[in-house]
C-alpha cells in the first residue's frame, strides 16, 4: 500500500483537498476490513454475513459515486484549467471504467456468502487497483484543489442529513487534529449533525465488523490500531 498523501496543506489548514483524500483514507480503510471480515467467514464466523453483504452494497454505491463526482464535475474542470493533466485524467477515468465492473463482480461474490473464494478475489484485486489508481490521483490533481476552503452549504435538510453521513464515513481513522480543520470548512448546521451521524456509522460499524476502532491517520493510508 502507498504511504499516503499528508491531509493537511503545509501552513495546517484543511481543503477541498483533505476532504477528497478522506474518502480515499475511507475506502482504503473499508477494503481492509473486508479482508480481516472475509477471514473470519472463511474460518466459519457466519454470524455477520448479512451485515457484510449490505456493506459491500454501500461499498459499491459509494465509490460508483465517487466517480461519478470527479468524471462529471472534477476531471472536467481540471482539463480545462490545467491542459498538461489530460493524459493523467485520461487515464484515472479508464481506471473507474476498469473499477465499476469489478464492484458489480463483488455483488455476484458477496451474494454467494458464506463461501469466501470470489469475494476474497474480489477485494485482493480491487485493493491493487484502487492504490495505484488513489496514489496517482493524489500526485496529480489533489495539488490543484489545496487552495479551495468554501464547501458549499447543502441545499436543503434532506441533503444536510446525508452529507453528515458522508462525513461520519470519511471522518472515522482520521487525527483529531485534522478533523478539527476541516471542521472549520463546515456549515454550522452540519456541525450541528454530526454527532449523531457519527455515533451511528460506529454502531454500524460495530455491528458489521465487530468492532469501530480505527486508527488515528493524518494521511490518506489508514493509520495501524493503536
Amino acid at each position: 500500500m502507498a504511504t499516503g498523501t499528508k491531509l493537511l496543506n503545509d501552513d495546517g489548514s484543511a481543503s477541498m483537498a483533505t476532504l477528497l483524500m478522506m474518502s480515499h483514507h475511507a475506502f482504503r480503510r473499508d477494503l481492509g476490513r473486508f479482508q480481516a471480515a472475509l477471514a473470519r467467514v472463511k474460518a466459519g464466523d457466519a454470524t455477520r454475513v448479512e451485515a457484510l453483504q449490505n456493506e459491500w452494497k454501500g461499498y459499491h454505491m459509494a465509490l460508483h459515486g465517487h466517480h461519478m463526482q470527479e468524471d462529471g464535475a472534477i476531471f472536467p474542470d481540471l482539463r480545462e484549467k490545467h491542459p498538461a493533466l489530460r493524459g493523467v485524467l485520461d487515464q484515472l477515468a479508464s481506471d473507474h471504467r476498469r473499477i465499476d465492473p469489478l464492484l458489480e463482480k463483488g455483488d455476484t461474490a458477496f451474494a454467494a456468502l458464506p463461501k469466501t473464494t470470489e469475494a476474497e478475489e474480489v477485494v485482493a484485486e480491487l485493493t491493487s487497483l484502487l492504490d495505484a489508481h488513489l496514489t496517482l490521483e493524489e500526485a496529480n490533481v489533489a495539488p490543484h484543489l489545496r487552495g479551495v476552503a468554501s464547501f458549499p452549504p447543502p441545499p436543503n435538510e434532506e441533503m444536510l442529513g446525508m452529507y453528515a453521513q458522508g462525513f461520519s464515513w470519511s471522518m472515522q481513522g482520521i487525527a483529531p487534529e485534522v478533523t478539527a480543520e476541516v471542521s472549520k470548512m463546515l456549515p454550522p448546521g452540519l456541525i450541528e449533525r454530526l454527532p449523531a451521524a457519527q455515533a451511528a456509522f460506529a454502531e454500524r460499524c460495530a455491528k458489521v465488523w465487530g468492532s469501530a476502532k480505527v486508527g488515528s491517520s493524518t494521511t490518506s493510508v489508514p493509520a495501524p490500531l493503536p
